[in-house]
């Protein structure tokens, strides 16, 4: 199994309004705050959950917010944590607005750093579809590395405005060669990522931060994957990820393995005329859809 998306950090290297976002949404849940996250911590859990691989994905926040590390610092920091883990790749977290100088990092990131794809935070204040962002995109296809990007709710202080779905709809459809991620299937506008990625063939969606769902509310997974399903985005363009540790409090990371990997859909949505998925497609979303995209692995 692969957890297409997950974060580490220390709380000595993000912002304080990062680290207060925290403390008020574990308040809200009524747990205790996640202010870091060590490598150390993911692998304990990846093992004790039959997690064989995962992708680190770091946000860029340093053009809106006090960061402790520099752009570059930040870049380096998690390639080289990663650099002598072989279950564990990292993306460069990159804000597009940086121009030049970010285009020559995500450039250093990707060929010099060995990060393997571009993560993209737009509620930190940008539409990610201005063509004024057309030249990172284009680098990506150049570079041959597939771009995440965060779409839907977002946490205390972000602007969840710039983080619908259809936001990328016009870069996919400009940039048919570029493998885009759409990450947590747009929740709650799960509707508008699926259509995003079923008329563009080059669009995914990972399905990281939906235990919240799968631990109060499983209607809305069965319901999610059977529109996925019917809209040909399920089972070859869903990818498993957790978004660990930040939902851990609502389900830990075995148990959303553990759901996920024996999905079925009830009877009601098979008897509305919904297909029932299969053994072989669940198969493809936890593990192959990611290493084909993110591990370069064909089959």
């Amino acid at each position: 199994m692969i957890d297409a998306h997950v974060h580490t950090w220390t709380r000595n290297m993000i912002a304080e309004s990062d680290l207060e976002a925290r403390r008020i949404a574990a308040e809200r849940a009524g747990v205790e705050p996640r202010l870091d996250s060590p490598i150390g911590a993911l692998e304990a859990a990846m093992d004790d959950s039959g997690v064989e691989r995962a992708v680190i994905l770091p946000i860029d926040s340093g053009l809106n917010q006090d960061m402790p590390l520099s752009l570059i610092e930040k870049t380096d920091w998690h390639a080289d944590e990663v650099s002598e883990k072989s279950k564990l790749i990292t993306f460069v977290g990159l804000d597009p607005r940086r121009g030049e100088e970010g285009l020559r990092e995500l450039e250093r990131a990707i060929t010099k750093k060995g990060c393997s794809g571009w993560k993209i935070y737009p509620p930190n204040g940008f539409y990610p579809d201005s063509d004024e962002f057309y030249p990172f995109y284009q680098l990506c296809v150049d570079l041959e590395v597939p771009v995440v990007v965060h779409t839907g709710f977002t946490s205390r202080f972000k602007h969840v405005k710039y983080a619908k779905p259809v936001y990328m709809d016009k870069v996919a459809a400009d940039f048919p060669a570029l493998k885009i991620v759409l990450a947590h299937v747009g929740t709650p506008w799960h509707e508008e990522a699926i259509m995003v990625a079923s008329k563009n063939p080059n669009v995914s969606v990972d399905v990281s931060g939906w235990q919240h769902f799968a631990a109060s509310a499983t209607s809305r997974v069965y319901e999610m994957i059977a529109e996925a399903k019917l809209w040909k985005v399920f089972p070859n363009r869903m990818i498993f990820g957790s978004d660990y540790p930040l939902f851990e409090h609502a389900m830990p990371l075995k148990r959303w393995v553990h759901f996920f990997s024996n999905l079925r859909l009830p009877e009601r949505l098979i008897a509305e005329g919904y297909r029932q998925v299969t053994d072989e497609e669940i198969e493809a979303v936890m593990w192959k859809n990611a290493a084909r995209l993110y591990f370069g692995e064909r089959e």
